[in-house]
């Protein structure tokens, strides 16, 4: 048989995807719905055991592979569904049903056809691995890094070859991590941002007994690929938060300046309408200090997550023992110490340093409200007090006709229009009350 450039034996494909059981905020119906569309990535009738308990790992399913029918009967694969903590993940294994022929590198585009058939869309997942396998044939010549772009290529249609390197139970293994457009709407913020993201590992076997040696890896994997998912999928998440808070601090910065540019006299005097005002930045407010409090619980994630990672790597290089080389998924956990988590700590500070700004701009926005308010009420006051006093001087210039002749016998004028007389007087004394009251203030 003559060998093509990408000829590979028993070629593998492994699809490792993750989707979030529940979370911190999490209700019990989100919880169930989150278990159905879990559920409905298996086959029908599929008998699911996943208890309430919280475990490390737990195999969901009796036995723990579903067999993966395909209407290509060339192909054969299993579904292995699992929880790890508060994560559901699955396995989707899909390969060439033929373990002594060649087969082309081609070959992971009809197995990643089938996995992407088998997959339910409506999953929300927050990360996801795609794991290719073989071995080479006997005698080979053939250029391990050559096959791998070539398989590559046959499961993304782009130019981009940027792998780390590295090796894996005698063979040659290579990661390829593409980002995609994280710039995604805040407007939900428990929505995955990185759905788009193609986490990919190739590993090219010089024989048969390296491949099914590494087939023993998958568990270790299943976790492994776990904790790297939720620490991207927590770092993209707290990308989101800020955003939301940057857009709750120019809201509240664009409520406070309409209270502080109310220069007509009719909005100054408007409390109910600064108050109206003043509530709403409250309002928001309390959301930013909720995305400050969520900002926090993703860098817990992270550290939590990233912990789990460097231990369960750390088991897997003892497990597969000397002369081997992973040094590229370090590279991951170094990329979290070194940018994700002191990012997510500068932007908690930063906007701590924000919140207490706006806390202390609405405290005197509160003050200076307080103040307009009291000042009105003192100066109704004032008017009821002058008021009062021209009133009361009415009242005790009522007097009769008579008595009037009898006080102002040279000017009659005032007695035959008493009523007149007695508001004149009392305007006379309400400014004199007011003038009084006016310089004893000041």
């Amino acid at each position: 048989m003559t060998l093509v450039m990408s000829d590979l034996i028993y070629p593998t494909l492994d699809l490792f995807v993750y989707a979030l059981k529940s979370s911190l905020n999490t209700t019990h119906a989100e919880t169930k719905k989150n278990k159905a569309a879990f559920l409905a990535q298996l086959p029908p009738d599929t008998q699911f055991n996943d208890t309430d308990i919280e475990t490390e790992y737990l195999e969901l399913t009796d036995p723990a592979q579903i067999e993966l029918n395909s209407n290509n009967k060339t192909l054969g694969g299993y579904y292995y569904p699992v929880r790890l903590n508060d994560t559901y993940g699955l396995q989707i294994d899909c390969s060439i049903n033929n373990q002594t022929e060649t087969q082309p590198a081609k070959s992971f585009t009809i197995l990643k056809t089938e996995i992407e058939q088998q997959l339910n869309k409506e999953l929300v997942t927050i990360g996801q691995t795609w794991l290719l396998s073989g071995w080479l044939p006997e005698n080979s010549s053939q250029n391990p890094e050559d096959i791998a772009k070539d398989c590559y290529y046959a499961l993304f249609k782009d130019t981009y070859w940027q792998p780390e390197k590295g090796t894996f139970l005698e063979g040659k293994v290579f990661g390829i991590w593409r980002s995609g457009n994280i710039n995604q709407s805040g407007e939900k913020v428990t929505t995955p941002s990185n759905n788009d993201e193609d986490h990919v590992i190739i590993a090219i076997y010089p024989h048969r007994e390296s491949a099914e040696k590494a087939a023993e890896f998958y568990k270790d994997w299943m976790g492994l690929f776990c904790y790297r998912s939720k620490i991207s999928w927590a770092y993209w998440q707290s990308r989101l938060v800020k955003e939301s808070l940057l857009n709750h601090y120019k809201k509240i910065e664009e409520n406070r300046k309409i209270t502080n540019t109310n220069n007509s006299w009719q909005e100054k005097q408007s409390i109910t309408n600064s108050r109206k005002i003043l509530n709403n930045i409250d309002n928001i407010l309390q959301q930013y200090t909720i995305d400050l409090l969520n900002l926090s619980f993703q860098k817990q994630i992270i550290e939590i997550n990233l912990s789990n990672y460097e231990f369960r790597l750390a088991l897997i290089q003892e497990k597969a023992g000397q002369n081997n080389q992973l040094d590229f998924l370090e590279k991951f956990s170094v990329l979290a110490h070194k940018k994700y988590l002191p990012q997510i700590t500068k932007d908690i500070e930063n906007m701590q340093l924000g919140l207490q700004l706006l806390e202390d701009t609405i405290n005197a926005t509160r003050s200076r409200i307080e103040v307009e308010k009291s000042e009105r009420e003192r100066n109704f006051q004032e008017l009821v007090a002058v008021a009062g006093a021209g009133i009361a001087t009415v009242s005790l210039l009522k007097e009769p006709v008579k008595d009037c002749k009898d006080i102002f016998k040279q000017v009659h004028l005032f007695c035959e229009y008493p009523f007149s007389f007695s508001l004149i007087v009392g305007i006379i004394v309400s400014f004199v009350v007011w003038g009084l009251r006016k310089r004893l203030r000041s």
